[in-house]
């Protein structure tokens, strides 16, 4: 794992969990239905959570289905329905790549320009490219897992940070341990920020809503560099803190988190700035399957971008691949994950996003023109995440079990 901060992408495996004899012979939403059930009842108390959401988007092969399970877990106990909103944590990460695509269609940068080029304030990293931040190759470290960030966070979850100071938790990063190869760092997309405001004129927050959020219709997809405004927060679930894990660059041997005060603390009114470009959206997994379609679809910008997007490195090596295999199964391109599992889905892109209390997943398989999204309300005990495996598994499986694929391409 990247650490409790990390507004962090996550690969799991994701099992081929068929339903029972009986569910087989339910209708497709009885069969989700049942696992986003199965999985609250099962794993609820285990990792800390009271409601569950999952969006399937079978795209030709059938009509979208979505479900809900539980509660909002707040004091007034309302159902998670339509309307309930989660912190999409790193998936923001693939909207902010987008802008810095969007932005080179328009011609306004090239992803192999530097910092240097754009940002003179951080000489030490002049020669990284924009690509290299977006890629996770730039070796450049993560202020969230930073005792500095740590110990703002865990006495004030109010706190709002700006990029320049995020960024000098790390800055020039000589007393932290150097990294190669490939490298999840939060930091890559604060400085990304800082490229896109450089290069569009405007902040990011206009920037996003401007080129990607109104023009797209995403309704339920909200980006604050602050706090949130109530009608949003009104809409999110209790958000819980259940990790003692340390972070990555506290001093080793590590007895207690920097973040141990948060454990067991709702965290849905969080200032987010600490995550800014790298993971502060909240948003709806309605909305985040759209999202994943317009970006495939080439509605956000031309064929180029989207092959510069989807170009992956290994996470073994940090090096170009051509595509992830059973022998190298785990990639990513620009702020996409990529993964392969044989036999039945294949390669796929693939993202959890996590914050502090949250955990929202996209899933999107080409082969079947499958879109699947999901979010729960809880950051679980280290070991202990079985969100993933159990409700994306789960609904491939369901659709699969129910003939809803298609022929694979």
């Amino acid at each position: 794992m990247f650490g409790r901060l990390a507004a962090c992408v996550v690969f799991v495996v994701i099992a081929m969990l068929g339903p029972s004899a009986e569910a087989a012979d339910a209708p497709l939403s009885t069969r989700l239905q049942a696992i986003a059930d199965t999985y609250l009842a099962q794993r609820g108390k285990i990792e800390g959570v009271s409601g569950v959401s999952l969006f399937v988007d079978p795209g030709a092969h059938g009509p979208v289905v979505e479900v809900f399970s539980g509660t909002d877990g707040l004091p007034d106990a309302r159902p998670i329905g339509a309307r309930t909103l989660f912190q999409i944590g790193s998936n923001t990460k693939h909207f902010t790549a987008a802008l810095i695509l969007k932005l080179e269609a328009e011609g306004k940068l090239d992803i192999d320009q530097t910092v240097g080029h754009w940002l003179p304030q951080y000489p030490a990293w002049a020669k990284v490219s924009i690509r290299s931040l977006l890629d996770m190759t730039s070796g450049i470290p993560n202020y969230s897992e930073t005792v500095e960030i740590g110990k703002v966070i865990a006495t004030d979850i109010h706190h709002r940070f700006t990029p320049a100071q995020l960024i000098a938790a790390v800055y020039p990063g000589d007393n932290l341990p150097p990294n190669s190869g490939w490298f999840y760092s939060n930091t890559n997309n604060i400085l990304a920020e800082l490229i896109i405001e450089a290069a569009s004129g405007m902040s990011y927050k206009d920037a996003l809503e401007r080129l990607i959020i109104k023009p797209l219709g995403l309704h339920d997809t909200f980006y604050s560099d602050g706090p949130y405004p109530q009608a949003v927060l009104d809409r999110v679930p209790r958000g819980l803190y259940e990790n003692r894990e340390c972070l990555l660059y506290q001093p080793t041997p590590c007895t207690q988190s920097t973040l141990a005060p948060l454990v067991g603390h709702d965290m849905r009114a969080q200032n987010l700035s600490w995550a800014g470009a790298a993971g502060a959206i909240i948003g709806s997994p309605r909305d985040l399957a759209t999202w994943i379609r317009a970006l495939f679809a080439l509605r956000v910008f031309p064929q180029k971008q989207l092959d510069e997007m989807t170009s992956v490195v290994s996470q073994k090596t940090g090096l170009p691949i051509h595509d992830v295999s059973p022998g190298d199964p785990i990639g990513f391109g620009l702020d996409l994950g990529r993964t392969y599992q044989a036999p039945r889905g294949g390669a796929y892109w693939f993202y959890e996003g996590m914050t502090l209390g949250f955990r929202v997943i996209f899933a999107y398989w080409p082969r079947y023109d499958l879109v699947i999204t999901a979010a729960t309300n809880s950051q679980p005990p280290e070991g202990e995440n079985q969100f993933g495996k159990m409700v994306v598994g789960g609904a491939l499986a369901a659709m699969r079990d129910a003939g809803l694929l298609g022929t694979a391409q």
